[in-house]
């Protein structure tokens, strides 16, 4: 058993995969205890919100990151200069996402009017303090998976737990202290980041370094749009649902992908994992086998475990929430295994720097998402969207696998 996990540790695929998978797991259970106390201390209506608005923030991160992000994962390991293409990547990504939080609030009260409080008294320095470290930590946890260093990630994640006590301090102040828990926790853990990168030779400095950015700048660009896509389902959706059924069925809808997420952070840690290796030029088909293997043997008894005991797992949050959220959970859940399929399609074509299908994919499963899952949201309510979001995977994960038949990877 012993020889059997030393030699799992021993390969980067799988010791770079559990440590992702350890980091996002942790994240999610932070993020669920987190979402706990806030359930337990406000209304669902004020937790509707709250979950609508930091939804938007994240949004507003993907946005600012340009598929810089992506290019740093790609080409950090292989660059000569690499303190100038992580800062250039920071900073760029840092003043787009500052450019971006500013139009949102100008134009909030046309887009989202139930988000109007965000200009309101100290909603406003707290929501741009937020939206900037978030969007500096992100590229800290870029570059630490990029240099194999996923382990550090995971601790650096860690302390995003402390948005738990304090969050607990401040429950009172509802949304307002949702947003200052996280907003403090991020900061926290940003300048941990800095910390560590520095002690491995990476550090922010002075001034653009154009050159080392621009050789990424077409991957980069590609797999913008494409981020875009893959993150506009889980970011858009909370304002939709708030903008058509009310704060209430976003919370429901937020609660239960909260839980869902800890399946889908299997294939999305295993898949990234794969990326990375790809990147050092690694056996590609052998690391692919190994990632598919290794997604299934953790997702299908999580998959069990969810559909079984997860309306007692909803209870954590409430009686309501068990009532509410359960079947949400439940169709979400079901597409991880169809999802699973496509993010390692998706990471085989990123280290074939095919930017084009995973575009084409990418759009595919969003447009999908969003387009039925908007029209069932209208005609049948929060269920008929879960129902939307299982079968835009099934289609597209079918036409994956058709892909892979004709590329004759099987």
């Amino acid at each position: 058993m012993l020889t059997t996990l030393r030699q799992y540790y021993r390969d980067p695929l799988y010791r770079n995969s559990i440590a992702m998978m350890l980091n996002s797991a942790f994240a999610a259970f932070f993020g669920l205890l987190f979402w706990i106390v806030a359930a337990r201390t406000m209304s669902s209506k004020d937790m509707g919100l709250a979950t609508a608005a930091i939804s938007a923030a994240g949004l507003i991160v993907g946005l600012s990151r340009l598929g810089l992000d992506s290019g740093l994962m790609r080409y950090l390991p292989e660059s000569k200069n690499r303190n100038g293409l992580y800062s250039t990547v920071a900073s760029v990504t840092l003043a787009f996402a500052l450019l971006l939080g500013a139009l949102f609030l100008a134009g909030i009260g046309t887009f989202s009017p139930s988000l109007s409080f965000l200009r309101q008294g100290w909603f406003l320095p707290v929501f741009f303090g937020y939206v900037a470290v978030m969007s500096v930590y992100s590229v800290q946890n870029t570059a630490l998976v990029a240099m194999r260093r996923a382990d550090l990630s995971f601790v650096q994640n860690l302390l995003l737990g402390v948005r738990i006590p304090i969050l607990l301090l401040i429950a009172s102040l509802g949304v307002f202290g949702v947003f200052s828990s996280l907003g403090g926790a991020y900061a926290i853990t940003f300048v941990f980041g800095a910390f560590v990168l520095y002690r491995y030779g990476l550090r922010l400095e002075k001034g653009l370094d154009t050159a080392a950015v621009r050789n990424t700048l077409k991957f980069s660009l590609g797999n913008y749009t494409a981020g875009i896509f893959t993150m506009a389902p889980t970011t858009v959706i909370p304002v939709m649902i708030v903008n058509t059924l009310g704060a209430k069925e976003s919370a429901y809808f937020y609660v239960a992908y909260s839980v869902a997420a800890l399946l889908f952070m299997i294939p999305t840690a295993v898949s990234t994992s794969l990326f990375v290796e790809g990147s050092y030029s690694l056996p590609l088909k052998e690391n692919t086998i190994k990632s598919v293997k290794f997604v299934m043997l953790l997702l299908v008894p999580a998959l069990l475990f969810i559909f079984l005991l997860g309306d007692k797992l909803l209870l954590l949050f409430s009686k309501e929430y068990s009532e509410q959220s359960f079947e949400m959970l439940q169709l979400l859940a079901a597409s991880s295994i169809f999802s699973a399929v496509t993010l390692i399609y998706l990471s085989i074509k990123k280290i074939q720097k095919d930017v084009s299908m995973i575009n084409y994919v990418s759009f595919a499963l969003s447009a999908l998402i969003l387009v039925l899952g908007y029209v069932s949201l209208l005609k049948y309510g929060l269920l008929g969207l879960g129902y939307a979001w299982l079968v835009a995977n099934i289609v597209v994960c079918a036409v994956v696998v058709i892909l892979v038949l004709r590329e004759r990877w099987v």
